[in-house]
């Protein structure tokens, strides 16, 4: 299905600047003979539907062109993170190729018995593959076939391997380029590391989807990702909220000119608004939040045109509720479950999420705590799973770390519970300094703004919070 979709658009827009890489650029005609040559190579090694590749390549022309090859033979494939380590989760899906520069190769061998084929790669030179005399000959992959693997953030410990189906993908991608309004002319910038079912959405199918061009970086430096927006004349990030904050932080001595760029949209994490402030102070350049789930996918909310820190409106295309313990539908401003009503929305989708573990009765509920204004607009507040519970009250870790993100000398925060021997818990918190604080200051500073059973009774403080690859904050409790 994938392969099909690279195959249409070789043929209409054979020409046209698909990949643009560091070291080359692949119009979507080429990148169509490398998929192919990809596939053919594959298929000569007698591989067939179902048997794992695991890819060790950096972000660039012959990723994709991996991408798509494996997907042609309906064999799903895995992007390792940039540190190049395999997960228990990955060694135990049993990969049957690995494709990759030595080292990782080396490292893949010796962690995973069932590999039967390693594949150089190098940076110079691209994929050592030889030309096949075995012919290709497979053009279809059926639509329930896996076409990927993702990983999940791993926030809270080992990542989660999920497979998606082409089918799946597509369909995701497609509402999503529809909702940005993405058009062939537009100029994408990979963000993402490609592990992740975002990226695949985001960087590999809606490319092939709206026939737009993606801009594509061996190594996450935000001079090299500034300056290609400039260069390049990127026209939309679909980023997380990691990214935004650290183009925010280059310099303004740092001329750089992103009039090109005509959407922002941030996802996948909580954007804090002091990183939207400093962003838009920055570039003159609103972003506008993403909010889904690969647990409750296909739905979603957009915010278009509200308030910034809103992630959208709850009639948008999947009509969204608050509710309460009981699953009463809560007033503005009261903070409940985030939870989509399934009667308003079409049959097609009603259909697709009759067996999903999240739905009860008529909602798919999506385990975040949110509220919404008298205009609509819904607030993600945290996730229910980590309220902390102290003397019966319940703390929201996302309400503290908004008020000590406030503070002037505080760039982020982590909050968290920590466990007291009894039913009870007790508030800590780790804060990532930008200027010279004390924590006798930060005590007294959350005791002007919050509740006593909310102020933390212990704040730690430290040049820089615990992020995985991808640049999320981990919520792994310190010891």
């Amino acid at each position: 299905m994938l392969f099909q979709l690279l195959s249409e658009k070789a043929a209409q827009c054979s020409e046209k600047a698909a990949i643009i890489g560091e070291r080359r650029t692949l119009t979507y005609g080429e990148l169509y003979e490398e998929a192919v040559a990809v596939a053919a190579y594959l298929h000569s090694l007698s591989l067939s539907s179902g048997q794992l590749v695991i890819l060790g390549i950096p972000p660039s022309p012959e990723l994709h062109a991996s991408l798509f090859g494996a997907s042609a033979l309906g064999m799903p494939s895995i992007t390792v993170l940039p540190s190049g380590k395999l997960s228990s989760t990955v060694v135990d899906a049993q990969p049957a190729v690995a494709i990759g520069d030595a080292a990782f190769l080396a490292a893949a061998a010796d962690r995973c018995p069932s590999l039967r084929y390693l594949i150089p790669w190098q940076r110079e030179t691209g994929l050592q593959i030889r030309k096949s005399n075995k012919p290709f000959c497979r053009t279809k992959v059926f639509r329930e076939e896996n076409s990927f693997a993702v990983s999940s953030s791993g926030t809270t410990g080992e990542p989660k391997l999920y497979f998606r189906s082409a089918e799946m993908v597509v369909e995701r991608s497609d509402l999503r380029a529809a909702a940005h309004e993405i058009r062939p002319d537009d100029v994408l910038l990979a963000t993402r590391p490609y592990n992740n079912s975002v990226a695949i959405n985001n960087q590999v199918v809606i490319p092939m989807l709206t026939g737009s061009s993606i801009v594509v970086h061996e190594s996450f430096e935000r001079f090299k990702l500034a300056r290609s927006i400039e260069a390049q004349r990127v026209t939309m990030l679909l980023a997380a909220p990691f990214f935004y904050e650290t183009l925010a932080s280059i310099p303004k001595s740092e001329t750089l000119d992103f009039s090109s760029v005509r959407l922002c949209v941030a996802g996948g994490a909580p954007l804090a608004p002091q990183v939207a402030h400093a962003f838009q102070e920055r570039f003159g350049l609103t972003i506008h939040q993403w909010y889904a789930g690969s647990h409750i996918h296909p739905v979603f909310l957009f915010n278009a045109e509200g308030p910034p820190e809103s992630v959208g409106h709850m009639n948008g295309t999947f009509p969204a509720r608050i509710l309460g313990e009981n699953d009463e539908i809560l007033e503005p401003r009261e903070i409940g479950q985030i939870a989509f009503h399934l009667p308003g929305m079409s049959e097609k989708w009603r259909r697709s999420l009759e067996t999903n573990p999240s739905r009860r009765g008529e909602y798919l509920y999506s385990g975040d705590l949110g509220r919404a204004d008298n205009s609509g607009y819904i607030y993600v507040v945290g996730r229910k799973s980590v309220i902390i519970k102290v003397g019966g009250n319940r703390v929201e870790p996302a309400e503290v770390e908004n008020v000590l993100r406030r503070h002037p000398q505080v760039r982020e925060a982590l909050v968290f519970g920590r466990a007291t021997g009894s039913a009870d818990q007790i508030v800590e918190a780790m804060v990532e300094a930008s200027g010279e604080v004390r924590e006798a200051s930060l005590l007294r500073y959350c005791a002007q703004h919050l509740d006593a059973y909310k102020c933390p009774r212990r704040i730690t403080i430290t040049d820089r919070l615990p992020r995985n690859e991808q640049g999320k904050i981990s919520r792994r409790i310190p010891e």
